[in-house]
C-alpha cells in the first residue's frame, strides 16, 4: 500500500512540474516528456526519498498534499480567462 501511495504522489508532481514548466518553455509532447520521467529512476528514487521524509515530518497534511496533486491532473491550466473588464456591468451615474 505504501508504494502504491508513493506512485500516486510521484506521478502527481511530475504531472504538476510538467504543467509548471509549460507555462515558461513550450513543451512539445507533455506525455511523453512525463512518460520518461517516470521511467528515469533516478527521478522516481529521490522523489520517492523526499516523500518517505514528508510522510514521517507531517503525517496526515501528505493527504492533502496528495490531493491537491492528484486533482491538478485534471485541470486544464491553459484555459484562456477572459477580460474581467467586459464582465463588469455598467456603472450607473
Amino acid at each position: 500500500m505504501g508504494a502504491k501511495k508513493t506512485e500516486t504522489f510521484v506521478a502527481g508532481f511530475i504531472s504538476l512540474q510538467t504543467c509548471a514548466v509549460g507555462k515558461f518553455v513550450p513543451i512539445e509532447d507533455a506525455e511523453a516528456l512525463q512518460h520518461e520521467l517516470k521511467k528515469d529512476c533516478v527521478t522516481t528514487k529521490e522523489l520517492s526519498t523526499f516523500i518517505a521524509g514528508l510522510a514521517l515530518k507531517c503525517g496526515r497534511l501528505l493527504m492533502v498534499a496528495n490531493t491537491a496533486l492528484i486533482t491538478t491532473k485534471y485541470v486544464h491550466f491553459s484555459a484562456n480567462v477572459e477580460d474581467d473588464t467586459e464582465q463588469a456591468p455598467d456603472a450607473v451615474s
